[in-house]
C-alpha cells in the first residue's frame, strides 16, 4: 500500500462535506415547501406570494427572475 501525503488527505476531508447530500429536513423544506418556477415568463412582477392559497382565482405561485410571484404559469407556446 502507497504512503498517502498529507495534502491528499486534506483535500478529501474539505470536500467531503460538499458531496454529503442535506438533511431530510433541509430537503423537504427547499424542494416541498418552495414553490416550483415558473414555466413562462410572468406578465406582471407586481404580486407577489409565498404560498398557493395566497394567488387569487386561477393563477399560481411560483418562482421567476423578479422572485416568487402569483401567474398564469402556462406553457411556454413553441413555434414550429
Amino acid at each position: 500500500m502507497t504512503p498517502v501525503s498529507p495534502l491528499q488527505l486534506l483535500l478529501v476531508f474539505s470536500l467531503a462535506p460538499q458531496l454529503v447530500s442535506a438533511s431530510p429536513k433541509q430537503y423537504f423544506l427547499k424542494y416541498i415547501l418552495e414553490p416550483p418556477p415558473c414555466r413562462s415568463e410572468p406578465e406582471k412582477c407586481n404580486s407577489f406570494c409565498t404560498q398557493q392559497e395566497e394567488c387569487p382565482g386561477k393563477l399560481q405561485c411560483c418562482s421567476a427572475y423578479c422572485g416568487i410571484v402569483c401567474t398564469a404559469n402556462k406553457d411556454p407556446v413553441q413555434n414550429t
